[in-house]
């Protein structure tokens, strides 16, 4: 991560609000929005991981074998 862009922005911020008096506020709007980030990265948010119906390994197998023998029979 490139954090000489992200102090570019975040030390001006952090300053306006030490000037004007208002770091508590700054200070409980970043930890709502760490909140906010920890609860929409649970995984009970992702979805299924079943989007794609899974292909069980025998009938793989035998896909591959009977592709395999149709093109022996081409040739």
């Amino acid at each position: 991560m490139n954090f000489e862009k992200l102090f570019a922005w975040i030390v001006p911020i952090v300053i306006a609000a030490a000037i004007t008096g208002n770091v508590d506020k700054l200070q409980k709007w970043i930890w709502s929005a760490q909140a906010k980030l920890i609860v929409e990265s649970r995984t009970s948010n992702w979805g299924s991981p079943k989007f794609f119906p899974a292909q069980t390994f025998s009938n793989a197998s035998k896909d591959t074998v009977s592709s395999r023998d149709s093109k022996k029979e081409k040739n």
